[in-house]
């Protein structure tokens, strides 16, 4: 197969998340460095970069997947931490012996009940497809359990000997998956150590003139990212006990029904799936008080506003599902066809004079 066909191949593999951020990985370079006189070169190697990022190698596996050379696996949770890290391994030169495992799953919003078995896949699978506009096939995810054989698969490649990095921060997302992620391991006698990269960051970038606090791992940016990836390995390894503490707390949410989880500061806090509704709705009240009128309002414009100022990571599909619900149940009208969020708008409902 000659290079094109190759990165044709590795491009139609690639999910919608993976490819939302390789546009911005390409494109946001175009405007922070267009007054650097070393721009165009930075932006070549950056896209070469990319281009050899995509390809597979010989064997039909990708690059980043365990072997026998490996020393170190990170697994991380989402695509965007995952992008982020393979460019700073990379960079740093490591990629022969550092791989890294991608957990693609929104751990915060969805039921995880027996999720560690093909039926409890299959009940989520079909959660999702009833609620979110992802633009998957709605006709095939429930059956489709290929990322698990694939993430457990992956997981029986690490050689003894490595070191496993699990990326887990201050949100149920991340909280979740370490619990999966702990429970997955638990044959496993690798050393596992937990980094925290968005505290990691907090700690050593922040001034009290000047803060940026993270959400998680995702948000932080490649450069900061690239000058902490050494410090993975600075704590202890988990004990046995914390391991098999981690392992339970996964059997225990994995017998839960809720389909919506926050982090309180301490803890992972099963709450209903309408826990936001009213934050929502105060969101589009707020958006009303800015324009000083009561019009219609782009989903997506309420959304963004409403991730930006939210102290949990949640993600856009939930609060665009939970949107949809509010303009079902009547507390919103709706103007266009809701199929996503860039299709409608929509505004308080205003009060019936009737009922007065």
């Amino acid at each position: 197969m000659d290079k094109w066909a190759e990165v044709r191949k590795a491009i139609e593999e690639l999910s919608s998340q993976e490819a939302k951020l390789i546009l911005v990985r390409m494109l946001l370079p175009l405007k922070t460095d267009e007054s650097n006189e070393e721009a165009e070169s930075k932006w070549y190697r950056s896209a070469k970069e990319l281009y050899e990022e995509l390809l597979v190698s010989r064997n039909g596996k990708s690059q980043w997947e365990p072997n026998a050379d490996t020393a170190k696996v990170h697994l991380v949770f989402g695509d965007s931490i995952a992008g982020s890290l393979k460019l700073c391994i990379r960079r740093q030169g490591d990629a022969e012996t550092n791989k890294v495992i991608v957990v693609r799953d929104s751990f915060a919003i969805g039921p995880l009940w027996q999720l560690h078995e093909k039926a409890g896949r299959a009940q989520r699978a079909e959660w999702f497809r009833d609620r979110m506009n992802d633009g998957g096939d709605p006709d095939d995810v429930a059956e489709d359990d290929s990322d698990y054989r694939k993430l457990t698969g992956q997981i029986a490649n690490i050689p003894a000997g490595a070191s496993v990095v699990i990326w887990s921060g201050k949100n149920a997302h991340e909280q979740v998956g370490l619990r999966y992620a702990a429970y997955l391991l638990r044959d496993r006698r690798n050393d596992v150590f937990v980094f925290d990269a968005a505290d990691v960051c907090e700690k050593r970038f922040n001034r009290a003139d000047r803060r940026i606090d993270y959400l998680h791992a995702g948000e932080v940016p490649t450069d900061k990212l690239q000058t902490v990836l050494g410090e993975t390995e600075h704590n202890r390894p988990l004990t046995g006990e914390t391991r098999r503490k981690l392992e339970q707390e996964w059997l225990s949410l994995a017998e839960r029904h809720e389909a919506l989880r926050i982090w309180d500061g301490e803890r992972i806090v099963n709450v209903d799936e309408r826990h936001f509704d009213a934050y929502l709705l105060e969101t589009v009240e707020k958006l009303h008080a800015y324009r000083s009128n009561r019009d219609f309002i782009k989903a997506a414009r309420v959304i963004g506003e409403a991730i930006g100022y939210c102290n949990q990571y949640v993600g856009d599909s939930f609060f665009e599902y939970r949107l949809r619900e509010l303009i079902y149940n009547g507390a919103l009208e709706i103007r266009g066809i809701p199929r996503g969020m860039r299709y409608y708008s929509v505004r308080r409902k205003k009060p019936d004079p009737s009922s007065s």
